[in-house]
């Protein structure tokens, strides 16, 4: 489905740091409000399907799992067996 504020959307993501966007082929069509510098500095792929997605950002390897000193964002606890109000 096409997105909405491409120009806006693809600015934003530039000013981010972001050189490459995926986007929906619908899009095609609103690629003249873009600047045509911005245009210029990034790469654009549209894309029909979540095949053409999945293909083109996973064309590299994904990091490993376990980075050494990794910590997760949140304390892990194990689940309980109580029931929330067994203490009412």
């Amino acid at each position: 489905m096409p997105i909405g504020g491409l120009k806006e959307k693809l600015l934003a993501a530039h000013r981010a740091g972001l050189f490459e966007v995926l986007l929906p082929k619908e899009n095609e069509k609103d690629l003249p409000d873009v600047p045509e510098n911005l245009r210029n500095v990034m790469k654009l792929q549209f894309v029909d399907t979540m095949d053409q997605v999945l293909a083109l950002a996973l064309e590299r390897p994904l990091p490993e799992v376990g980075v050494t000193g990794a910590q997760p964002m949140a304390p892990l606890t194990a689940p309980t067996s109580e029931h929330p109000s067994a203490h009412q």
